[in-house]
């Protein structure tokens, strides 16, 4: 068992002499850090993320690349006991991550129990645990945090800050000596197997995640009905026409603040001005039913 708690502690080897290509899983609680390594992993913000618990709604890949080497990581909802159809759907996306990956990283962070960590079951396939937020927490604290694991669950141990960058690249190398040999399964430029729509919702999903409190953002679904050269059709769908009205404010503002937003993330992404027509639509009770919830795209 290694654990490499220094930035120092890993020598120089030749890592790339055969072409590596596989998947990685990140599982974790919510709000552990899980979208914001991934997104430092991968170097772009694949990911959303916001202050709010359970943002990540769906399996995302982020595509790591170099010297013919590729890693394939998948961002995952947090784990937590269902309440409604939405959020089975969210663990089922968790459970085929660990079915799809060559090696599970089970992500914590400084305030995490360790007698409360659960090692997922993998059939034999290699854990990584990484523990965030290290620059959250005393040395010493961490260290004892450290002792008190049964280092025999898990493969490697990294403690890391996702957020400043502590650590995090020293991951990489190992993982790449437990990916199975092979040609990459994407193009070197890819960063993610998403198609354009899919951002483009998730980046006013985003907003919306941070503009409006309580339960506004989780009884929310973002669709892209139609995409055509520079101008875009969104609904936005919400569970009761009560929620509609509060989407909207007063005189549209709201709703106008939103869509000016995520339009800034939006352009950056694809590279060119967008017009975007945007419409908040009553789907009652969507969370509940799992034929809106699949037709919603939460079930893949």
């Amino acid at each position: 068992m290694q654990i490499p708690l220094s930035l120092d502690f890993i020598t120089k080897r030749d890592i790339f002499a055969y072409m590596r290509t596989g998947y990685v899983s990140i599982i974790g609680e919510p709000n552990v850090g899980k979208s914001t390594l991934i997104n430092r992993l991968v170097g772009s913000n694949i990911s959303i993320i916001t202050r709010k618990p359970q943002t990540t709604r769906n399996k995302i890949a982020g595509i790591w690349t170099e010297k013919d080497n590729q890693i394939i990581f998948m961002d995952t909802p947090g784990q937590f006991k269902p309440g409604n159809e939405m959020e089975k759907a969210m663990q089922y996306q968790i459970k085929t991550a660990i079915d799809d990956a060559d090696v599970i990283i089970l992500m914590v962070d400084h305030r995490t129990h360790i007698e409360t960590i659960e090692v997922p079951s993998t059939s034999g396939k290699p854990v990584f645990l990484i523990i965030n937020k290290i620059d959250l927490i005393a040395e010493n604290d961490l260290n004892k945090m450290i002792d008190d694991i049964d280092i025999h669950s898990f493969d490697k141990i990294f403690p890391i800050s996702a957020l400043i960058g502590d650590n995090v690249e020293k991951i990489i190398p190992f993982l790449l000596e437990y990916m199975p040999e092979g040609h990459p399964l994407y193009p070197e430029d890819y960063l993610s197997d998403r198609p354009e729509r899919f951002f483009i919702e998730e980046f006013v999903r985003e907003r919306i995640l941070e503009e409006y409190s309580q339960e506004i953002p989780y009884s929310v679904a973002v669709k892209v009905e139609n995409m055509e050269d520079n101008k875009i059709d969104i609904k936005i769908f919400v569970e009761r026409e009560s929620q509609k009205g509060i989407i909207i404010g007063k005189g549209g503002k709201k709703l106008k603040k939103v869509v000016s937003e995520a339009r800034k993330s939006i352009e950056e992404l694809i590279g060119r001005k967008v017009y975007m027509n945007t419409w908040v639509a009553v789907k009652k009770n969507w969370r509940k039913v799992k034929e809106e919830v699949k037709r919603l795209g939460y079930y893949e």
